[in-house]
């Protein structure tokens, strides 16, 4: 007759892998960022490749929650009350065209997520982002980068595996969701260099 003491632990070992095969599930929906642009935009996108065009890089980052701040220099009119460009940092999970020049780099945030009342992109995510030097004019870079459009070049996952949500609103010619798996993602042309050269 077999003993009753492995009882116990069969039935912990069989519990502790239902719970292991649980985290394979797909992740809970999460809400994506809500971003309230204020005034006019400097362009609408009206699609991925006009975005890639101002681009030099379309990742897949990750926030860390680790936030910074870079104060207007006096060469561009900074004084101690002058508003600070805020940045973000993040992980670079997959690079789908272009190139950056780390794994972990810091954006600028579009904004105020008006969900957390925190900055955007601080956490939450992954996200999708088309990104271009940061920078105050042709060749004076503010060090890291910018989402192209504001939040316009900004897809944030709702916890699918591939699919990603269109963040701004206002955009509506861009595409509601893009894939990993099915989007076919433009080809980035430009460099930082000469992106930083043509200015913003």
């Amino acid at each position: 007759m077999p003993s009753t003491r492995t009882l116990p632990a069969l039935l912990a070992a069989t519990i502790l892998v239902s719970i292991v095969g649980c985290g394979d599930a797909a992740p809970s929906a999460q809400p994506i960022p809500r971003i309230v642009v204020e005034g006019s935009r400097a362009r609408d996108y009206k699609s991925l490749d006009e975005l890639a065009e101002k681009s030099n890089a379309v990742l897949v980052v990750k926030p860390t929650g680790t936030q910074s701040a870079v104060p207007l220099p006096q060469r561009n009119g900074g004084t101690p009350e002058s508003a600070p460009t805020l940045l973000v940092q993040v992980e670079v999970v997959r690079i789908l065209s272009g190139s950056v020049s780390d794994d972990v780099i810091n954006i600028v945030s579009p904004g105020i997520d008006e969900n957390t009342g925190k900055l955007a992109l601080l956490n939450g995510g992954p996200y999708i982002v088309f990104v271009a030097p940061a920078m105050y004019a042709a060749n004076d870079p503010v060090g890291g980068y910018v989402i192209v459009g504001g939040p316009t070049g900004l897809f944030a996952s709702r916890g699918a595996q591939d699919v990603f949500e269109r963040v701004d609103s206002e955009s509506s010619l861009l595409p509601a969701e893009v894939s990993l798996n099915a989007t076919k993602f433009p080809k980035i042309t430009k460099t930082e260099e000469q992106l930083l050269n043509e200015g913003p």
